[in-house]
């Protein structure tokens, strides 16, 4: 990736030879994860996540699940924002690169304004009431929604500001339904939790929960 410096430059370093569509222009390294790099970027003047998996996670799906890593998370995201209770605690997926193997595999998603929600709860003192609510009926709308084991962790939720209330977002969906055993670097857990167990994890910061 052309023009980058510092941070973003040295992430996209990790990934190698990073090739993306002209019409994307990256800005600034937003997040590092295990499975992916996220950037900040903007694709049809529109302001969006960039999400550029590891190669050898990428081979890892194909190999173990046979899954495109991409088109799988967007897929999975499609299918919890269809869910009209889930609709409000949801990212937009937009596009999948990299079908061709011509550019890097890439799903690029709505790029969310938010704080996360473990940085939240250290600054506010807990995690605030509004958020633990929506937690719950995430849990259960996903698990009846066919998505028993979203990625809940609450390291990876992000929260934003809506009607005067905070709001938990997800936007990570690239956790393999049903998958149990480890992995390279952490890519499954050992054990999956349900969607109520990872919520539960939420109000660990809480406190004495209230509205905040």
């Amino acid at each position: 990736m052309q023009g980058l410096q510092g941070e973003a430059a040295a992430a996209a370093a990790e990934l190698g030879d990073v090739r993306l569509p002209d019409d994307i222009q990256v800005i600034e390294l937003a997040g590092r994860g295990s499975r992916a790099l996220t950037f900040k970027a903007v694709y049809q003047a529109e302001l969006v996540a960039l999400k550029i998996y590891r190669p050898e996670v990428a081979e890892r799906y194909r190999s173990k699940h046979d899954l495109n890593i991409a088109v799988y998370e967007m897929s999975q995201n499609r299918k919890f924002r269809r869910n009209d209770e889930l609709f409000p605690f949801s990212a937009k997926p937009i596009m999948v690169h990299g079908h061709d193997g011509q550019v890097s595999l890439s799903f690029i998603q709505e790029f969310i304004e938010g704080r996360k929600l473990h940085r939240l709860a250290e600054e506010e003192g807990g995690v605030p009431f509004s958020v633990l609510e929506a937690g719950e009926i995430i849990a259960r709308a996903g698990t009846e929604a066919g998505l028993p084991e979203l990625d809940l962790d609450y390291r990876n939720v992000l929260v934003r500001r809506m009607a005067g209330k905070w709001i938990p977002v997800i936007h990570d969906f690239n956790h393999v339904q049903g998958v149990r055993g480890g992995g390279l670097g952490g890519l499954f857990s050992a054990k999956a939790k349900t969607n109520l167990q990872m919520v539960k994890e939420w109000s660990r910061h809480a406190g004495e929960p209230g509205e905040r």
